[in-house]
């Protein structure tokens, strides 16, 4: 069985909203933002406010009021392109934010770079921008917390414990470090810790919807799916247009086999919202649950009618993604014919996006491990050698840690063609071991050894990994659990 992960191109990236102080000649303890107009910096402060509850929609309103106000504030540009659903218009908003960054402050200047960074998936550059913000705004908790968040992506968790308390203990009463003190636990699997945080994140913003939501995915991970659906529904009461937490409710119904009433469920979106992205996740997220369900002809319809909207929107960028996530779809059924000939395909779309070189350059490469993932379920170890020989001397100077995680993958692919099973497993073992697809493969592989033991506990994970909304364990989790009846 072959590594199905999706191509994803993320463009959500860290949210920063920081404390707002105006720009004075002495050296400020938080970063200043530049703007001329005192009306603008209130609607900034009040999208900020907003943006920092994950009310990334309502946010919207306030930054383009403060546009309105201000036309050269740069910091509401790139705010504003951090909240956007679709990545056409984040991509707009952040160059007109960079094409302003001359005349904003020093720290204004490092925080556009680090996005820019972020966008064009450089995360050493990245990474040197909010240490060099941190060493210039020591006292500001919200670069803590931006730098938490990014560490988190990074899977670096004991340094995202370390910078996100650094930003409470500043800042008690900032609400964000709870909700990702969370989730980092949840990753360590300490649900007792991460149920702490969740239950403060609660407490502290008991009228908005995302902290209910957060704890609600914590039980789905715990595979509470009831009790879960309840902390959906009740997020959903706050603010009922909480497209997240509908997707959280589909998810609980998916595992509990209620395909009908998860799709009855994601079909609500259309009726909240006419949000290109939100209908786009909608139809994702009903692909996802049609891939568990079996129904691959359903799934790929779905996705084809959020390419419609990608094209409706002229955004070349969601477009080839859409043709990544069908080219994925194809490959589940091992039709490799129409797999690599929509993956070819969306390469034409990348080029024309309106993206950095740098980027593109990124996409390109990464086609290289979707053709060994392709060689890999062909069984053509020759061809699934070359493409990760290829691959590697690019991620090598990238040094870009989920380019190396990739060629981890692929080298365990081969060495389980080859038989050489525990060197299959030390290679999974560095790989990306988010994806439940990857476990499987683990388990595969201790199960060749005769550690029937391990594979089993292995298998066990993969079938309970309870992830939201997400195609791989859609594809792997009825595979794993019928190890388990065996």
């Amino acid at each position: 069985m072959k590594n199905m992960k999706l191509f994803l191109l993320s463009t959500s990236i860290v949210l920063l909203a920081f404390t707002i102080f105006c720009c004075k000649k002495e050296v400020p303890s938080k970063i200043p933002i530049t703007t001329n107009s005192e009306k603008a910096l209130e609607y900034y402060n009040e999208g900020a406010a907003l943006a920092q509850k994950l009310r990334h929609q309502e946010a919207v309103y306030y930054y383009l009021k403060a546009i309105a106000e201000d036309k050269d504030f740069a910091m509401a540009y790139m705010q504003l392109a951090i909240v956007q659903t679709t990545p056409k218009l984040s991509f707009k908003y952040f160059n007109k934010a960079k094409s302003l960054s001359k005349k904003v402050s020093e720290g204004e200047q490092l925080t556009i770079l680090a996005i820019e960074a972020g966008f064009n998936n450089d995360r050493e550059k990245q990474n040197d921008y909010y240490l060099e913000l941190i060493e210039k705004y020591p006292n500001d908790e919200n670069i803590h917390n931006t730098y938490g968040i990014f560490l988190y992506g990074l899977r670096k968790y004991k340094d995202t414990i370390k910078h996100l308390k650094i930003a409470l203990k500043l800042n008690p009463k900032l609400s964000q470090p709870y909700n990702m003190l969370g989730y980092t636990y949840r990753q360590l699997a300490d649900y007792d810790e991460a149920e702490k945080y969740f239950k403060q994140y609660i407490d502290l913003i008991q009228n908005d919807p995302n902290p209910y939501d957060s704890y609600a995915e914590l039980l789905l991970k715990k595979g509470a799916f009831e009790e879960s659906i309840e902390y959906y529904r009740h997020a959903l009461e706050i603010q009922p247009k909480f497209i997240p937490s509908i997707i959280g409710i589909s998810t609980n119904l998916t595992l509990l086999d209620r395909h009908e009433d998860a799709f009855d469920e994601l079909e609500r979106i259309e009726s909240l919202s006419d949000d290109p992205g939100d209908l786009k996740r909608m139809h994702y997220a009903k692909a996802v649950a049609n891939v568990d369900y079996r129904n691959f002809d359903k799934a790929l319809e779905e996705l084809k009618m959020s390419m419609s909207i990608s094209k409706e929107i002229k955004d070349d960028l969601a477009f080839g993604q859409d043709l990544m996530n069908i080219s994925s779809i194809y490959l589940m059924q091992d039709d490799f014919e129409n797999a690599l000939r929509f993956s070819e395909k969306s390469i034409d779309y990348f080029e024309r996006a309106d993206i950095s070189q740098e980027l593109k350059y990124y996409i390109k490469r990464q086609m290289f491990v979707y053709a060994g993932r392709v060689a890999w379920r062909q069984n053509d170890i020759e061809k699934l050698k070359k493409y990760t020989e290829k691959y590697e001397s690019s991620a090598q100077k990238t040094l870009n840690l989920n380019e190396i995680r990739n060629v981890h993958e692929l080298t365990g692919h081969i060495n389980l063609l080859e038989e050489m099973y525990e060197d299959a497993i030390y290679e999974y073992h560095q790989a990306d071991l988010d994806n439940p697809i990857i476990l499987y493969f683990m388990g595969m592989a201790y199960e060749e050894l005769g550690d029937y033991k391990k594979a089993q506990k292995i298998y066990e994970s993969v079938a309970h990994f309870n992830s939201l909304s997400d195609m791989n364990y859609a594809f792997i989790r009825k595979t794993a659990l019928a190890k388990l009846d065996n």
